[in-house]
């Protein structure tokens, strides 16, 4: 296993080194060594002892400091040309690889670009490290390499021959992206080096081989209760027209990125990946090809921890697919919104996501729910508040997204339908006009008055009333 570990400052990368190397150091190893970059974090394992694999006796760890950097020149020299020896010793037995029982070598390197950007022992360190990444991997070592970006802090064929990275967002989440398998997420348990010093004493209960492949059940994520982790970082809404895919982008979460990337790619492909290059903070270089800013944006989004959510998938073109791919894979958290894929352009476009989302399939909100939404995002002091929340879940027809902007307008009073409500006049009980006839006939049975005067009356009545009248008649209808 060669393991590129990568993160900003105070995100985690020595959280996982303790993690790992509490696991790690109650291993049988044909040789241990760690160098510490900053002098810190693995300063605690100096002095410590492994049980040998060779002779099973217990075995000094190789510590070296970054004061000591002639050292890890010496060291990873060493490694290096006794390469040759272990493959000549592997031809002798008939083999091409190692066998899983064999002694391998451990290297840890924190903060390797400390090493390889010295200027009197940087080369050697470089060269030493290019041949163990290239050549090791069929003795079956394991090299664990961290820095706080890839670019720039090591070698680019050591970059190339890492066959597993994992990316810690900070606060124990991570990302996990080994070669040929889906990106796995989680969050790490804390440990202390005071902790895994504790441990190291303890026998492993059943001793897992430090692969790629099971690198999640060495840290003790796999199985833990509360650390579950995901086939994929990435989630796929899937809703036909006014579903709310855009408002379930909007807010899905992104737990650890410091920024979120919005796109909508009914726009042109080279329009949507210079707009995710912007969105990042860098420029996009005058005539660019779609491929270099294909390149470019993965890495604008790989730079630091991003959400990037991606609108309309079923309306980008299929040569755009390995654009998507390659961005789901940089980013930190995907989140995509697509229609179902209900005839066979949009299978042929949809079903390689769906196999490497998660997918979250929506349905227009019922009225009980548009209700309750509609409750939660209008304000308590808002006048009418009854007859403007139902009016807005009928104008919403279900559409999250509708009801909520819908409840923006109407808490700034810039709802059409509700902007002239205070000054809606109230309805007028009809019964009382109906009853101003029956009135007019008392007063005449009563007093014995004359016809023409009992009309008049009615009349001037009906006159006096006649806009009450019309106003309750078409409120009622």
């Amino acid at each position: 296993m060669r393991l590129l570990v990568t993160g900003k400052t105070r995100s985690g990368k020595s959280s996982f080194l303790h993690l790992f190397l509490a696991h790690a150091l109650r291993c049988r190893w044909r040789q241990v060594i760690l160098l510490d970059g900053k002098g810190v974090e693995l300063t605690p394992y100096r002095g410590q002892t492994v049980v040998s694999a060779l002779n099973g006796q217990a075995a000094a760890v190789h510590y070296a400091g970054p004061n000591a950097l002639d050292k890890w020149e010496l060291l990873l020299a060493d490694v290096s040309t006794g390469l040759a020896h272990r493959f000549a010793t592997l031809h002798e037995r008939g083999l091409r690889a190692a066998d899983v029982a064999d002694p391998r070598v451990l290297l840890v390197i924190d903060e390797v670009q400390v090493g390889c950007r010295d200027a009197q022992h940087g080369k050697g360190i470089k060269q030493a490290l290019t041949h163990i990444a290239e050549q090791s991997a069929a003795l079956g070592d394991v090299v664990v390499l961290t820095c706080q970006r890839e670019q720039n802090s090591l070698p680019p064929a050591v970059r190339w021959n890492c066959n597993a990275r994992l990316r810690m967002l900070g606060h124990g989440y991570f990302n996990y992206l080994p070669d040929g398998r889906p990106q796995l997420s989680g969050r790490l348990p804390y440990r202390t080096p005071e902790e895994v010093l504790g441990r190291l004493s303890e026998p492993l209960l059943g001793e897992t081989a430090v692969a790629a492949d099971n690198l999640l059940a060495v840290l003790g994520v796999a199985h833990g209760d509360d650390q579950v982790t995901e086939r994929a970082n990435a989630t796929l809404y899937l809703g036909g027209d006014g579903c709310g895919k855009t408002y379930a982008l909007q807010q899905h979460p992104s737990p650890g990125c410091v920024r979120r990337v919005y796109v909508d790619l009914q726009d042109a492909h080279r329009s949507w990946l210079s707009d995710i290059v912007e969105q990042c903070g860098a420029a996009v270089p005058p005539r660019s090809t779609v491929a270099q800013l294909q390149e470019l944006a993965a890495l604008a989004v790989r730079a630091e921890p991003t959400a990037l959510l991606l609108d309309n998938v079923d309306t980008a073109p299929m040569k755009a697919r390995a654009s998507l791919m390659g961005l789901i894979t940089a980013a930190a958290v995907v989140a995509l919104a697509a229609h179902p894929p209900e005839t066979a352009v949009l299978q042929r476009k949809i079903h390689p996501f769906i196999s490497r989302c998660r997918v979250v399939r929506l349905a227009p909100l019922s009225p009980e729910a548009a209700t309750a939404l509609a409750d939660a995002s209008l304000p308590e002091t808002i006048p009418h508040r009854r007859a403007t929340r139902r009016r807005i879940v009928t104008m919403g027809q279900g559409h999250p997204a509708t009801i909520v902007a819908l409840c923006h307008q109407a808490k700034e009073g810039t709802l059409p339908e509700l902007r002239h409500l205070e000054h809606t006049p109230r309805r007028f009980n009809l019964v009382w006009v109906l009853l101003i006839p029956v009135i007019v006939l008392l007063l005449v049975w009563r007093y014995r008055l004359d016809s023409y005067l009992a009309s008049a009356l009615l009349i001037t009545a009906l006159m006096l009333l006649r806009p009450l009248i019309y106003r309750s008649v078409r409120q009622t209808t």
